[in-house]
């Protein structure tokens, strides 16, 4: 089990978050256009901010089509689900699993590290997912997991809203 984290308090025990909503996906690249109506509908509910409305899209989406792609290399006959929990007012909870072979995004080797990162590192396309990932949530842990269909992969990704 990987997880990284920013300078905030540790990730709230699973059992004590509210669940809010799942989304279920097929791997296919088009199915994507089905995320963006439920963030929006969970932003619009709860009110989450500007900036942290940008986080959640970006994270899910790199996050995602990351498993679409290269988990799944593209196989459109698998499933991911997206469930979204929210601990507290000021926290929400993002969790994909899939069924793609063992892949742990935050090891070190899938890494690129910045020393000083600059705006333009962020925009330069290709292998900067994990990196803007890591940048833009509060949270990230990985969890290699059992399933009735053998193993799959664990991915949640918390955002703390400004108070």
């Amino acid at each position: 089990m990987s997880t990284i984290s920013s300078p905030v308090a540790a990730m709230p025990a699973e059992d004590t978050a509210k669940h809010v909503s799942r989304l279920t996906l097929k791997s296919q690249l088009d199915d994507m256009a089905l995320l963006w109506p439920w963030v929006e509908a969970l932003i619009a509910q709860f009110a989450i901010p500007s900036d942290t409305a940008f986080a959640i899209h970006l994270c899910l989406e790199e996050a995602i089509s990351n498993v679409i792609r290269h988990g799944y290399n593209g196989d459109p006959g698998h499933t991911l689900t997206v469930d979204c929990a929210s601990p507290n007012a000021h926290e929400f909870v993002f969790t994909i699993e899939d069924q793609a072979p063992p892949f742990d995004p935050l090891e070190p080797e899938h890494i690129e590290e910045l020393v000083e990162p600059s705006p333009e590192d962020f925009l330069r396309p290709g292998g900067r997912g994990i990196l803007l990932m890591r940048k833009f949530a509060s949270t990230i842990k990985y969890e290699r997991i059992e399933t009735g269909k053998g193993g799959g992969n664990c991915l949640t990704i918390r955002f703390v809203l400004p108070e």
